[in-house]
């Protein structure tokens, strides 16, 4: 959300004040990108749990077959 904020900040300065120089425009939004990418990789979510992501209390199935879940090995966790 906050990159969001500040990509509508930089946009709106930009476009409201275009110079003549089209490389000047084109280093303010590589510059824009780098700055979205980095705050993208600081906030990174952080997984609720420990369990695992392709299973059900380490069984794969429908109910009727049930399989020893690949990933975790059936214990659950990642």
């Amino acid at each position: 959300m906050r990159f969001l904020i500040c990509l509508l900040v930089v946009v709106i300065g930009c476009v409201a004040t275009l110079p003549d120089d089209h490389g000047v425009s084109a280093d303010m939004a590589c510059e824009t990108a780098r700055i979205v990418t980095q705050l993208r990789h600081e906030i990174a979510p952080t997984p609720a749990s420990d369990k695992c992501d392709n299973c059900v209390d380490g069984f794969i199935g429908d109910g009727k077959i049930k399989i020893t879940c690949p990933t975790c090995k059936g214990t659950g966790k990642k």
